[in-house]
């Protein structure tokens, strides 16, 4: 066959076969690692279960940002290998991929991902045939494509548009501003882009850390081979002192070891007889969880990624921006006894030398979190009696669900909570929701009335009230003899410096004080042509209201129960409700007009979604009348409810 002829059969060819619909770990089954990979030869996901979802995240369009936070050595790196090279064959879109610095980009790109490209036979014969590149280059042309590999510097970041942007190891960068700039070279392509954010931990709050929390994050977790609990890779976990079973209570669960004669010989550790040891133990029934390779296979084959609220990863309903994160235990190649050798040896260093910078780099490198002074402080552990929230509940009295918003009202924080009438707390649902239908099918689920629904309303004051007023409905209510038809619907709530509030009865005139306001309605019909009802809304005192919640928090005696969810992420972990529920500090201090007391925000970028939302409840409970009087002027709670 001739030359012409032979290349029209391969053109025609190609165009006839049909498109990979596949996963990108599918496709990756075609690739044989080789130059630049400790571990060569086919790619086996089986081996690797903790990078799928990321990788089905970047194969989902409505995701635009994946956020991967991990332990070194874990496989972070071969997401974006993998995603570069099924982009250059099914998916083509300039791409820039960025270091830490230019040396390194290009020590990447001669050493690993030119040859990793030219290893697939359909890309390798399109950069034959096209322009001739110089295999040491950090540009790579495809037809369509157009693949830069450079160092994150100012020069690199602001000019060209890029559909996609791949950062490797931002958190070297700190908080110099180029990650953002970085990710806003994207800002051409609103709907179609994809950026990727891989790295370990860095410092809490600096550049990187700030876009994981922006995410929804996922946590992974692995069922305990005895009992099939879900739990995260913990390096330590306090069972509290109500755990369901007795003798657990006071101990601890994750990463673990012997306490012998042989291991701790005269009071001093025996680094090398304690990794010997090194085990995990489950949370929920105390397995002994050992280092052998049929373990490890199993607790690689239950991997599966939980968000704050318990959620199990869905790649079908993801969208947004997304974030993942494992520890190094992740990795089936990473043995239990180096992360207890290295963990003890650094906490022996800080205790005994003052001398930090280990542990710190062990929370960074193997646990794949950001560091921050606290994260070894002890704290009293969260109560979590055993409930099924799924039982009927004789003492409930009511139910209420509380949203706290994000400024851009694209992301939401929930929690639903069971309420007796001496004041006992019992939580049903906790999470993340993208949008106002998302929350109302939340309340559909849990069957909470609409008047009993409270939307943190402190941010876009007209958008979230227009919202509320539209999800209600006419109710009958009785007032002694007299039945009132009255539109029930969500309501907000705003946080106040205001320590108490004045409170006037609508027929005696008697006033009172009390931590939240009388009842607003807000006019959400200005400056539009709608005409929907006023909104019902009230301000609350912060000050008040969580000192009454840190009490509950943190069971005071004599106060009335706050049952909560299990915690789905290590204590560790700012994002977890641990951490949440203790984002706020009370700070006290003395003005011109005497004393002055307010929470205030550990640190100004310490998620706190949670402990809002708890908070919230505390403020339902005294409008309910549970803490203190109920408001007397609120058509909307009467004493008696009808055709609701």
């Amino acid at each position: 066959m001739s030359l012409p002829l032979a290349f029209l059969a391969d053109t025609i060819r190609s165009a006839w076969l049909p498109p990979f619909r596949g996963e990108i770990y599918d496709y990756a089954k075609k690739l044989n690692l080789q130059a630049g990979y400790a571990v060569k030869g086919e790619f086996d996901i089986a081996t690797a279960r903790h990078i799928i979802a990321p990788l089905q995240a970047i194969r989902r369009p409505a995701v635009l940002l994946v956020s991967v936070m991990g332990a070194i050595q874990c496989l972070k790196s071969i997401i974006a290998d993998l995603t570069t090279c099924y982009w250059s064959e099914h998916d083509r879109g300039d791409t820039l991929w960025l270091f830490e610095d230019d040396g390194k980009a290009k020590l990447m790109a001669k050493t690993r991902i030119v040859p990793l490209l030219t290893s697939v036979p359909e890309i390798a014969a399109e950069l034959r045939d096209g322009q001739r590149f110089d295999q040491t280059t950090t540009s790579i042309k495809l037809p369509g494509m157009q693949l830069m590999v450079a160092g994150l510097n100012l020069g690199n970041v602001q000019s060209a548009s890029w559909r996609r942007v791949i950062v490797d190891e931002g958190w070297m960068h700190g908080s110099d501003g180029l990650l953002s700039h970085a990710i806003d070279r994207t800002k051409q392509y609103p709907d179609t882009k994809k950026i990727l954010l891989l790295g370990q931990g860095g410092t809490e709050d600096d550049d990187a850390d700030r876009e994981h929390k922006k995410t929804r994050q996922y946590e992974l977790h692995y069922a305990c081979p005895n009992c099939a609990h879900l739990q995260p890779f913990e390096l330590n976990r306090l069972r509290p002192e109500d755990f369901p079973k007795d003798k657990l209570r006071g101990t601890y669960a994750g990463i673990s070891w012997d306490t012998t004669d042989l291991t701790r010989p005269d009071g001093r550790w025996n680094f090398e007889e304690v990794g010997r040891t090194a085990h995990h133990r489950c949370y929920a029934c105390d397995h002994r969880i050992e280092d052998t390779p049929a373990i490890r296979r199993a607790l690689n084959d239950s991997y599966t990624y939980l968000d704050a609220g318990g959620q199990v990863w869905d790649p079908e309903t993801a969208r947004g921006s997304v974030g993942f994160h494992w520890p190094a235990e992740a990795s089936t190649r990473i043995p239990f006894k180096d992360l207890v050798i290295r963990y003890l040896s650094a906490k022996t260093a800080a205790a005994e030398l003052s001398y930090k910078i280990p542990l710190q780099m062990f929370y960074q490198r193997d646990r794949g979190v950001p560091w921050a002074e606290d994260k070894e402080t002890s704290y009293r552990a969260v109560t979590h009696e055993p409930y099924d929230v799924n039982v009927e509940w004789p003492e409930e009295k009511f139910r209420t669900l509380l949203v706290d918003c994000q400024r851009d009202l694209a992301k939401f924080y929930y929690s639903a909570f069971a309420i007796a009438l001496d004041g006992e707390a019992r939580e049903l649902a906790r999470g993340q929701a993208a949008s106002f239908d998302e929350i109302a099918a939340i309340q559909k689920l849990w069957k909470i009335k609409d008047q009993h629904v409270f939307v943190d309303c402190g941010y876009e004051m007209t958008k979230v009230l227009r919202e509320c007023v539209q999800r209600g409905h006419v109710g009958t209510l009785k007032h002694g003899r007299q039945l009132t038809k009255v539109w029930l619907c969500w309501r907000g709530l705003k946080g106040s410096g205001k320590e108490l509030f004045v409170h006037e009865h609508p027929r005696t005139g008697a006033k009172d004080l009390r931590v939240f306001s009388r009842r607003n309605m807000y006019n959400v019909n200005v400056g539009s042509s709608e005409h929907h009802p006023r909104a019902p809304w009230y301000e609350w005192s912060n000050l008040h209201c969580k000192d009454m919640l840190r009490a509950r928090r943190d069971a005071d005696p004599g106060v009335a129960k706050f049952r909560t969810l299990p915690d789905t992420l290590p204590a560790t972990d700012p994002n977890s409700y641990f951490a949440q529920m203790r984002s706020e500090r009370r700070k006290e201090e003395w003005t011109p007009r005497g004393k002055k007391s307010r929470w205030e925000l550990v640190k100004e970028t310490r998620p706190n979604h949670f402990w809002d939302c708890a908070a919230m409840l505390i403020v339902f409970m005294a409008i309910a009348g549970i803490i203190g009087q109920p408001a007397a002027d609120d058509a909307a709670e009467p004493a008696e409810p009808v055709g609701e």
